[in-house]
């Protein structure tokens, strides 16, 4: 078993990547099977995953070429091949000099594992027209079939349409793991076989959450390349508040419409009242939200009626003075979405929330929370004070309108409703103002603030369970009542979710490749 004494358990350490890049240093000299080095916590994808970012074409579709430079256009990615040979069958690509290519698609994690796999020899895969891969890890453009024909192969990796551990996150777990039931892992039957105890499972999961916070703080620092911490915050929450669904749309509506072009037309002194609709009218009008602009007309009640003119009035005004194109109607999605999270919801959720911050900056409120708590002497103290004060201006958010409707026009509720929910609060708390913040705090060398925001973190109470960490729990530990006794904290929760996106699937392929197991087993 793995000695944790060795590594020192600094503020959001990469402990958890230390084990993992000297794990697999020590099983690469073994021999024991190839692992491909990869970006970050050289993390083994699934080729699951894969599979699903082909089939459903998360990529950008325009400027597709193969790897010997062909233009490719996907017409088809083919049908789910769940029996044996390639995995997408009656694909239809046009290939640059060939036309029209049917045929099947293989998918793999990397260009390599057509030869690791030997496809190359078996006549199941005579019909393969295109090799797809996420990574292209050897020297060869092309690959050969059976017959010694050159088979065309597209690397994803330079085309997705979002970043990895996006898609991660977009992408449904819950189709392979609803109704099925999960088995034990090797890490539980190491875990009884050797009597680890679950002090030492907790602390494994405590350096995987720090490694969770760090990876999400390196892909908000690519965005503060390009922008503010203002901004990066700013669209960071947009990103958020659109959940699965509209982080797309929100996005770029946080694009089109940045904190700064904000600032410029709602004046710093108007009251609270009118800030908040002016923005309400100047993010819903850019987003092509508003009932004219959805070519909608139904019966208002009078008080609808006075809000709709109000706000499309406000509108009006400011399409006079840019030219900006709004969003469509087709880029927001409502399906499987409940009413109270509807986009017109958050997006008057976010413009109270930037009226009733000074010089509408959240991030300047953030820092002033920081101010406040750097002089208290108790972690505890200082944790749940931090963490309450940041969430409450997310929790209390009233408006006169949309606290009582879901839609323009649909009835009023008898009570109000809330604009945004806890579980969105703290995952906005967790996964998006914790990061940006330990980027600031080691931007400027405070290792004060930093010690904050661990101690927030380690404190914090878990999140409602999802189907990952219910997967995770019966995997580990076997029973839930053992699971909420060791997971309880939120950095122990998202500790299993990187775990998870490391290493997991739900049978025991790989389970010889995970960390945690191979922690489990080292001498």
């Amino acid at each position: 078993m793995l000695n944790f004494g060795k590594y020192p358990a600094h503020c959001f350490s990469p402990v958890y990547q230390i084990i993992v890049n000297s794990l697999y240093t020590d099983v690469r000299a073994s021999g024991h099977f190839p692992l491909q080095v990869l970006e970050g916590t050289e993390r083994l994808v699934k080729e699951e995953l894969v599979r699903c970012i082909w089939f459903g074409q998360h990529i950008k579709k325009d400027g597709l070429f193969t790897d010997d430079g062909l233009r490719l256009e996907v017409l088809s990615p083919g049908w789910w091949n769940s029996e044996g040979g390639p995995d997408f069958k009656h694909a239809e690509v046009l290939l640059e000099g060939k036309g029209l290519m049917k045929g099947s698609v293989e998918v793999h994690v990397f260009s390599s594992d057509w030869m690791r796999h030997q496809h190359g020899k078996q006549s199941a895969y005579d019909a393969v027209c295109l090799h797809v891969a996420l990574w292209n890890d050897g020297q060869g453009e092309s690959l050969k079939n059976p017959y010694g024909q050159a088979i065309p192969q597209l690397t994803l990796s330079k085309y997705l349409d979002a970043e990895l551990d996006e898609l991660v996150e977009l992408i449904d777990v819950e189709s392979y793991l609803k109704g099925e039931k999960v088995n034990p892992g090797h890490c539980l039957t190491e875990r009884e076989n050797r009597g680890i105890d679950d002090q030492w499972i907790g602390r494994f999961l405590d350096y995987a959450g720090d490694e969770r916070i760090l990876q999400k703080a390196k892909r908000y620092e690519r965005w503060l390349e390009k922008g503010t911490f203002e901004q990066t915050l700013y669209a960071a929450i947009m990103e958020s508040l659109g959940y699965k669904n509209n982080k797309e749309p929100f996005l770029t509506l946080a694009s089109r419409v940045p904190l700064e072009e904000i600032r410029y037309r709602i004046p710093e002194d108007a009251p609270v009242q009118k800030k908040q609709r002016e923005i309400q009218a100047l993010l819903l009008g850019t987003a092509g939200l508003l009932p004219r602009q959805r070519n909608e007309k139904p019966t208002y009640d009078r008080e609808t009626a006075e809000y709709v003119n109000d706000i499309e009035h406000v509108w009006n005004e400011i399409q006079k003075k840019t030219t900006r194109c709004s969003l469509a109607k087709n880029n927001w999605s409502y399906a499987g979405i409940r009413p109270a999270n509807f986009p017109e919801r958050r997006i008057a959720a976010i413009a109270n929330i930037l009226s009733e911050c000074s010089s509408l900056s959240i991030f300047r409120y953030l820092l002033s929370v920081l101010e406040k708590v750097e002089g208290c002497e108790e972690g505890h103290k200082i944790a749940r004070t931090f963490g309450e004060e940041i969430q409450s201006l997310f929790l209390n958010r009233y408006d006169p309108y949309w606290s009582y409707h879901y839609t323009w026009y649909g009835k009023k509720l008898a009570k109000p409703v809330k604009l945004l929910g806890k579980e969105r609060t703290s995952h906005i708390f967790i996964n998006v103002i914790i990061p940006l913040l330990l980027i600031y705090a080691r931007k400027h060398d405070n290792a004060k603030i930093e010690k904050i925001l661990h101690l927030t973190y380690g404190n914090h109470t878990p999140l409602p369970g999802t189907s990952v960490t219910k997967f995770m729990g019966n995997r580990i530990f076997g029973q839930s009542q053992v699971s909420k006794k060791v997971i309880n904290s939120v950095r122990r929760q998202q500790g299993l979710y990187q775990i998870f996106k490391d290493f997991c699937e739900n049978d025991n392929i790989s389970c010889n490749r995970c960390a945690l197991y191979l922690s489990m087993v080292k001498k």
